[in-house]
C-alpha cells in the first residue's frame, strides 16, 4: 500500500515536499490509521525553519495532531473500545501526522465524538492537551486571579476558557485587534506591549497574580506572580537564529525554579504524551467532550487539500490570527 507524506527540511515553504513510498509495515502493539485531517501550527513552522529544540535534523515528517480512520485493532484497542472504522484523534508523542497513514499506539488514541467534524477535531490535540496540562500546573485554588499570555490564540483561549469557567478572575494579553476576542471570553483584555503591564497586573491582583501561563519565557512574568504562585512556561521565544538553544537554556531555567518563590513549571506535551499516554488519553477526551457540550469554543478552522501543504506553511509563515490551519487527506 502507498502512501503520501509531507518531508520537510531546513528553510523556507519552498522546501516542503510530498514523498511517496510504502506503507508502514505492521509493528507489534500499534494499530494503522488512515489519516484524514492533520493540523499545520506554529511548531510545525518552527521546526521546517530549523529553530525547534526537538526536531535538529532536517528531513521530517511535521505534525504532531491527527484525525483519521482506523484501520487495524489489537486487543488493547478494542477494550478501549476502538474497533476497525473507528473515527480517532490523537496527538503523538514524536512529528509525523504529516502523511496518510501511521502506526500509533492505541494508548494514543481517543475516539472523535459524533457531534464534532473531523477538521475541528484535528486542530485540537495539541492545543487541547497543552491548555489542559497548564492549568493543572498553574494549582490554582477557587476564587485565584490567572494571568494569560497570549489569551486570543489557540492554547491561550483555551485556558482562559477554563479558567473563567472555574470562577477565576482572567487577565489576559493580547494585542489591540484581539481585544473583542479576549473579553467575549469573560477575561480582563491587557495589551501585551504595555510596559507597565506588571504594574497592572498587580494592581489588579492585590500584590500579584496566583498563576500565569506564559508563552514568551520573559522573567518579567515572574514579576506579576505573587510570591507564593506558580509560573507555567509553555515555550520560549527564541533569537533568530537561536532558538533551539534560548529554548534550551530557558528550559533548564525553568526546571532550577521549582522550589523558588514563585515556584516555575514547564509544559512538555510531547513527554507527557511519551511518558503518561493514559493520562495525556483522559486529559484529551475529556476537553473534546467539552468542546462538544459547548463549555469551551472551538477555533476557527481553515482547511487546505493536502498537496497544498506548501502553501499551509506560507500561510502559517504569514500568520493566522484566530484561526486554525488544517490540511485534508
Amino acid at each position: 500500500m502507498e502512501q503520501r507524506t509531507v518531508v520537510g527540511r531546513f528553510g523556507g515553504p519552498e522546501v516542503v515536499e510530498h514523498v511517496s513510498h510504502p506503507g508502514p509495515a505492521p509493528r507489534r502493539g500499534r494499530v494503522r490509521v488512515r489519516v484524514t485531517h492533520a493540523s499545520v501550527g506554529s511548531t510545525d513552522v518552527l521546526a521546517r525553519r530549523g529553530g525547534y529544540l526537538l526536531q535538529p535534523t532536517p528531513g521530517f515528517t511535521p505534525g504532531y495532531d491527527l484525525v483519521g480512520v482506523l484501520e487495524t485493532t489489537t486487543p488493547d484497542a478494542a477494550a478501549q473500545g476502538l474497533t476497525v472504522g473507528t473515527r480517532v484523534a490523537a496527538c503523538l508523542p514524536r512529528m509525523g501526522s504529516h502523511t496518510t497513514s501511521v502506526l500509533v499506539s492505541p494508548r494514543s488514541l481517543v475516539a472523535v465524538p459524533d457531534a464534532l467534524p473531523s477538521e475541528v477535531a484535528a486542530a485540537l490535540p495539541l492545543d487541547a492537551v497543552t491548555a489542559g496540562l497548564a492549568f493543572r500546573l498553574a494549582r490554582l485554588s477557587p476564587g485565584d486571579p490567572l494571568l494569560v499570555q497570549g489569551a486570543s490564540g489557540p492554547v491561550g483561549s483555551l485556558i482562559t476558557q477554563r479558567a473563567v469557567a472555574a470562577g477565576h478572575p482572567v487577565l489576559g494579553t493580547a494585542s489591540l485587534a484581539n481585544r473583542g476576542t479576549v473579553e467575549s471570553f469573560g477575561a480582563t483584555w491587557l495589551d501585551y506591549r504595555d510596559p507597565g503591564l506588571v504594574a497592572r497586573v498587580r494592581a489588579a491582583t492585590a500584590g500579584g497574580a496566583a498563576a500565569a501561563v506564559d508563552h514568551t519565557g520573559s522573567n518579567e512574568v515572574r514579576a506579576a506572580v505573587a510570591s507564593g504562585g506558580t509560573v507555567v512556561r509553555l515555550s520560549f521565544v527564541g533569537r533568530p537564529g537561536r532558538e533551539r538553544r534560548d529554548t534550551f537554556t530557558g528550559s533548564l531555567a525553568t526546571l532550577s525554579r521549582a522550589a523558588a518563590r514563585p515556584r516555575e513549571r514547564l509544559v512538555s506535551v510531547p513527554a507527557f504524551v511519551a511518558t503518561r499516554p493514559d493520562r495525556a488519553r483522559a486529559l484529551l477526551a475529556g476537553e473534546l467532550a467539552r468542546i462538544v457540550r459547548g463549555e469551551l469554543r472551538a477555533p476557527a478552522v481553515e482547511v487546505l487539500p493536502f498537496a497544498d501543504a506548501r502553501a499551509a506553511h506560507a500561510r502559517v509563515d504569514r500568520g493566522l490570527a484566530g484561526a486554525k490551519l488544517v490540511l485534508a487527506m
